[in-house]
């Protein structure tokens, strides 16, 4: 095998192995659906296309392939923000649809939020109604105690 070869195999094994890695990439790539303001933390919002999860990812809006490549390095071991921040972001957008974070899972400054929604709500179609304006910005205040 020619050594190009084995470092892509290697490449391939290593994404596979990694449960979050995995889990990551099940998102569909592109621009996020959200542009989110906590205070003066910035996250970017992809919804799941089946689930009823969301990746919250900080930084400025970029294609999600450049904003995991911040997180696997620039952003890497940075754990400044507390959880009450990341479930902020993610409630910014899910409140308005009648929906709430369950769970926020993840490390760096990357996360996955699980949500639950009202009875009778259409999650895809709340995220398509609402996206372009998401897009603009959504900001909310730091949620933290002064």
């Amino acid at each position: 095998m020619s050594s190009k070869l084995l470092a892509a195999l290697a490449v391939a094994l290593t994404l596979t192995a990694c449960a979050s890695t995995q889990r990551t990439l099940s998102y569909e790539g592109g621009w996020p659906d959200a542009d989110v303001h906590v205070g003066g933390y910035r996250y970017q919002v992809w919804f799941h296309q089946r689930e009823n999860t969301m990746l919250i990812q900080r930084g400025d809006p970029r294609p999600m392939s450049q904003a995991l490549a911040l997180n696997w390095t620039r952003y890497a071991a940075d754990n400044t923000q507390p959880e009450i921040i990341w479930r902020a972001a993610a409630n910014s957008v899910l409140h308005p649809m009648a929906c709430e974070a369950t769970e926020i899972t993840g490390q760096d400054q990357m996360r996955e939020a699980a949500f639950v929604c009202g009875p009778g709500v259409d999650v895809f179609e709340a995220i398509q109604a609402n996206r372009e304006q998401w897009r603009r910005g959504v900001s909310v205040p730091d949620p933290r105690p002064r």
